[in-house]
């Protein structure tokens, strides 16, 4: 076992939010007697040891022997994803046991046996294993300093226990704990996807417009990142996303002969697929391009709309305009900005711009 005591007192104690001076009242020990634990100039006798696992809520061979610590439990965890991902939930199961009895304050373990208590839940409605699902969620919180892993956070963990609580029926209580902690709107669809099953169509309303129009400006972001992703990667696919984005835009419109705020996106679409076509040598493709490009654009500009109530299933008149694009006002504009000067000087962009500028200028 590697010893790496003074390293691990000291990346403890950061974690912990402690300061030397802090830790050495904590312990009763003096300030002097933390720096040399931590520069290794001495080494805590086991009863200090002990103290200062149990501060930590870790072990003593935690303590002494991090990196064969995370070596053991990374195999641990490794072994409980197999057995997960085989449906063998016994096997999962009896390694969950046993990885929570050797390492009870261990992030990592806590937080993996919750989630195999919840895919059991989740697969047998078995109300006991959810009980002990939502046990080691709590659990697993004061043991976040621990975590590495940005997506995992106290409002995630509570969103899994809101949403398990919703699955066993108990709505109210779920419902809460998803409100609570509806992060950047985070659990809007969820929270109106359970209203609306209730039958409480005002409440599933806000909840479910919001959800629709974070979808919508995520799924324009997304497709129009693989667009330039791939086109970046040289593969041909970059046009199969970007014809996947057009397609979904237009489908979300409800009357096409109508002005509305998918124009200025398609404007911008184009625009990229221009710049894209002629890098790829297809200078005939992105004269096509911007040329479309343009048309959008000008229509667009010609009579701006950002109405939501031009877009499919949103009918009411109290919802504020939240689709963006992050371009600011004017499609023109926004071609300019979000594309041209967010795009690498080169031939390709100098034959898109000057396009465009002699179509302007007609």
């Amino acid at each position: 076992m590697k010893m790496r005591i003074a390293e691990n007192i000291k990346t403890l104690r950061k974690q912990h939010s402690f300061t030397q001076e802090q830790l050495s009242e904590a312990l009763g020990v003096t300030v002097s007697a933390v720096y040399k634990w931590e520069s290794g100039q001495s080494v805590p006798e086991v009863k200090m040891l002990m103290e200062l696992a149990d501060l930590f809520e870790i072990s003593v061979d935690t303590l002494l022997g991090y990196d064969r610590q995370n070596e053991n439990i990374e195999n641990r965890i490794k072994r409980i994803g197999k057995f997960v991902a085989e449906r063998d939930f016994d096997e999962a199961l009896v390694e969950a046991k046993k990885a929570l009895k050797k390492y009870p304050n261990n992030f990592n373990i806590v937080y993996t046996a919750a989630n195999v208590y919840m895919i059991i839940f989740s697969d047998k409605k078995d109300k006991r294993a959810m009980n002990k699902a939502i046990e080691l969620f709590y659990s697993a919180i004061p043991l976040l300093y621990q975590n590495k892993e940005n997506s995992i956070n106290e409002a995630s963990i509570l969103n899994l226990i809101g949403g398990m609580y919703i699955s066993a029926e108990q709505t109210e209580k779920g419902l809460e704990i998803l409100k609570k902690n509806n992060v950047c709107g985070i659990n809007n669809a969820t929270i109106g996807l359970t209203y609306a099953r209730l039958g409480k169509t005002d409440e599933a309303k806000n909840y479910l417009y919001l959800a629709y129009s974070d979808n919508i400006n995520s799924t324009f972001r997304m497709l129009f990142g693989m667009m330039l992703m791939y086109a970046e990667g040289k593969s041909e696919l970059y046009l199969e996303a970007g014809n996947v984005l057009v397609n979904y835009l237009d489908n979300l419109v409800v009357d096409k002969e109508k002005v509305t705020f998918i124009d200025k996106l398609k404007a911008l679409i184009f625009a990229q697929l221009a710049i894209i076509t002629a890098d790829f040598g297809k200078y005939d493709e992105a004269e096509k391009n911007i040329s479309i490009a343009h048309q959008y654009a000008i229509r667009f500009d010609s009579t701006p709309s950002y109405s939501p109530q031009d877009i499919k299933f949103i009918d009411g008149t109290d919802l504020c305009a939240v689709l963006a694009d992050g371009s600011g006002e004017g499609a023109v504009g926004a071609i300019e900005n979000l594309v041209f000067e967010k795009t690498e000087p080169g031939e390709a962009l100098d034959f898109v711009k000057n396009r465009f500028a002699e179509l302007m200028n007609k």
